[in-house]
């Protein structure tokens, strides 16, 4: 399904993965780890057990572990931004960004988004953006966003926006 749910989302533009590589799936990974170890006590306990049993359930655990690696990237697209490629329902449109401000924070770049949702309610989207895609995803939310708002952005320069 997160297969589908990705190849889907049309008009991407950029995409990049959420965390870093020490941010592995926890419950994927604990799940191959258990099969593994129960493969080592039925070998040593009852031989005659085949590692062909314990295979499908490896390979499901693989397909888990990418599953979920796959659903934590983050898409934008030609049409808004979907924080979580696995929830598409949480896509927010380019116009229904109301504001938008950006901090530095060392390796990455902080983006919040401040938009409606359909149903009138204001929210607010945090996006953290990795520094060598910085420049791209900035040139294409100034494409898109300043152009439907009436006063350019300031860059803000302490922490205090965020703290709201």
């Amino acid at each position: 399904m997160t297969l589908l749910h990705r190849f889907r989302i049309r008009g991407v533009r950029m995409s990049w993965q959420v965390g870093s590589w020490r941010n592995i799936p926890v419950w994927p990974t604990v799940f191959m780890g258990l099969i593994i170890v129960f493969m080592v006590y039925a070998q040593n306990t009852f031989p005659p057990i085949k590692l062909t049993v314990f295979a499908g359930y490896f390979i499901g655990g693989m397909a888990w572990f990418v599953a979920v690696a796959m659903s934590s990237s983050v898409v934008i697209t030609e049409y808004g931004m979907i924080p979580e490629a696995g929830r598409s329902s949480d896509a927010v449109g380019w116009s229904q960004v109301s504001d938008y401000f950006e901090v530095a924070e060392g390796k990455r770049i902080h983006f919040t988004f401040l938009y409606q949702d359909y149903l009138g309610e204001r929210k607010r989207l945090d996006l953290f953006v990795p520094i060598q895609g910085a420049d791209r995803f900035r040139s294409l939310v100034r494409t898109k966003l300043d152009v439907q708002m009436e006063h350019p952005v300031h860059r803000v320069t302490s922490r205090k926006a965020l703290e709201n």
